[in-house]
């Protein structure tokens, strides 16, 4: 399935109706038991999503490995993301967060395209101002709990720091828990790009500024504050620190871009000491 995703996407055809998990990126998904993995027939909850390594942009999967980690390390992700090869095709095996514990109920997950009203490519700011880091806050604060504000600075500073160029709304989502309450997802997709080609642009702004190398530590703390939050120095700092030391003690993939974990010391210096984040 991994070697022929587009045969059946998503390694998912289902018996009746149709499936789900559209991206950019080739993908399946399967369920894990006791006995080992096994497909999932006509709409049977999923465990784990699998992405093999993509042959324009081979470094990926091993990029994201380390990216989930940074999530990981400031608290934004619990669930376990590794590289593992099956009968020698590598993929990035990554664990669904939007499961119950015992696997069988999906928990609503809502990405920011769907809860701001836009569609399609309005997932990038720039396109067309329907979403931005501004509007999703507005939602969060509305109808998230508190802590949630405070993991949405934490993800854009984390964004921005190891070059997650692609945090669009999609890629931001609600999870809508069985009590009705809801609270900002896990960072998902957290990949760092800025050595892969494209236009150096963050999907939604900070602060205004788009261009990836220009954001400094100011434009985070400013962005925060626009949402309300107080006690924003103190979540950027922490971010950036905690970055740093991941970076400083913890080795991508052999198999990553060679120079992932100086590039991501280099920006998260550079913010934490009040330069822009592309500086040489």
């Amino acid at each position: 399935m991994l070697a022929n995703v587009q045969d059946n996407p998503l390694g998912n055809k289902p018996v009746g109706g149709k499936t789900s998990l559209a991206g950019v990126q080739d993908k399946i998904v399967l369920a894990r038991t006791v006995d080992g993995w096994n497909r999932v027939i006509d709409g049977y909850p999923s465990t784990h999503i699998l992405k093999p390594e993509p042959r324009d942009h081979p470094t990926a999967i091993y990029d994201e490995e380390y990216g989930s980690r940074f999530a990981r390390a400031v608290g934004l992700a619990e669930f376990d993301t590794w590289i593992e090869e099956f009968d020698g095709t590598a993929a990035v095996v990554i664990e669904r967060y939007d499961r119950s514990p015992d696997t069988a109920t999906r928990i609503h997950q809502e990405d920011f395209n769907q809860a701001l009203g836009a569609g399609g490519d309005q997932k990038y700011q720039k396109f067309s101002g329907r979403v931005g880091m501004a509007r999703i806050a507005g939602v969060l604060s509305s109808i998230a709990d508190r802590a949630s504000m405070d993991r949405l600075l934490r993800m854009t500073t984390l964004a921005v720091a190891v070059g997650n160029l692609d945090m669009h709304a999609k890629n931001i989502s609600l999870l809508h828990r069985p009590d009705g309450s809801a609270t900002l997802a896990p960072a998902y997709d957290v990949v760092p790009q800025t050595h892969q080609p494209n236009d150096g642009e963050m999907a939604l702004a900070v602060d205004h500024e788009y261009r990836h190398q220009a954001i400094t530590r100011a434009h985070l703390v400013a962005e925060g504050r626009t949402w309300g939050l107080s006690d924003v120095e103190r979540i950027v700092d922490d971010t950036l620190a905690t970055v740093r030391e991941l970076a400083a003690t913890e080795s991508p993939h052999p198999a990553a871009y060679p120079n992932l974990a100086a590039d991501i010391a280099r920006f998260a210096a550079n913010l934490a000491e009040g330069r822009a984040v592309g500086d040489s």
